[in-house]
């Protein structure tokens, strides 16, 4: 009887197959990690855009409730001097510092004002002057405090799509 030797077997690694393996997912890995800091970057510009807004939006209002007080004090100015001629004298007293419109076709007279916000947006104020007989109801009526585009817009909607 022949004996049979058994030859020891060596097992074969392919170290090639897991060499890409391994590189591939730290091509993953970094290219997920580079996405999520552009996102991350991008979030937090448009944050402190967001952040500069508010704190100029707050100015103006600010300043909005400083410039109604001062018409607040014209009004009672105005009415205190000559109710029968209300109207007349709040214009004189306000038209060097607001918009006013005293004689509208439809409705109350209006005092309007616009406070910067920004170069292209401002705070729009109108109030109705209440007539003489409603001053127990105060002086004006908010009926508009709205943000609204300072500047005009200049869409460019042409297709350059063939230029020799």
């Amino acid at each position: 009887m022949k004996l049979q030797r058994k030859q020891a077997s060596v097992p074969v690694s392919n170290t090639g197959s897991v060499l890409l393996l391994t590189t591939f997912i730290v091509l993953c890995l970094s290219v997920f990690a580079a996405l999520s800091l552009s996102g991350a970057l991008t979030e937090y510009r448009y944050s402190q855009k967001l952040a500069q807004h508010g704190i100029d939006y707050y100015r103006a209002s600010g300043l909005a409730a400083d410039m109604l007080k001062n018409i607040d004090g014209i009004l009672e100015n105005a009415y205190a001097l000559d109710p029968e001629h209300y109207y007349e004298t709040a214009e004189e007293q306000l038209s060097p510092i607001v918009h006013t419109d005293m004689k509208p076709e439809d409705g109350d007279p209006s005092v309007t004002c616009e406070i910067p916000i920004s170069d292209t947006r401002s705070l729009k104020i109108v109030l109705a002057l209440n007539p003489p007989e409603r001053m127990d109801d105060g002086y004006y009526r908010i009926t508009s405090w709205q943000e609204i585009s300072s500047s005009e817009w200049n869409g460019n909607d042409s297709l350059n799509l063939m230029t020799f």
